[in-house]
């Protein structure tokens, strides 16, 4: 059994998430903090560009609009870097992010 992918996910990249919206797989996934992302953003009433700014003021280096619009989309991967430097930009819990606690 050792390598041998298990039945729900034969067919299915690995690496991509699948939402199950009542019994019916809907696209593929890449990550799973960007509805978190998405909802502490508008929650704090920022635009993509403030969101932007605030990544490159805190963690210095630069993460796009186009880059942000994907990973709150769920369509691109966030690396381990990136998941820190959203949690510092967006002043909540990185786990909170990962969907590892309930309160951001």
């Amino acid at each position: 059994m050792a390598g041998k992918q298990p039945e729900i996910l034969k067919g299915r990249r690995v690496s991509a998430l699948k939402r199950q919206t009542e019994g019916i797989a809907s696209k593929p996934v890449s990550n799973v903090i960007g509805k978190r992302v998405r909802q502490a953003r508008l929650s704090q009433e920022l635009t993509l560009q403030v969101l932007y700014e605030r990544i490159q003021i805190e963690s210095g280096f630069e993460m796009g609009q186009p880059t942000l619009t994907r990973i709150e989309l769920g369509t691109r991967s966030v690396y381990d870097y990136e998941v820190a430097a959203l949690a510092r930009a967006l002043q909540v819990d990185a786990r909170w992010l990962l969907g590892l606690i309930d309160q951001p």
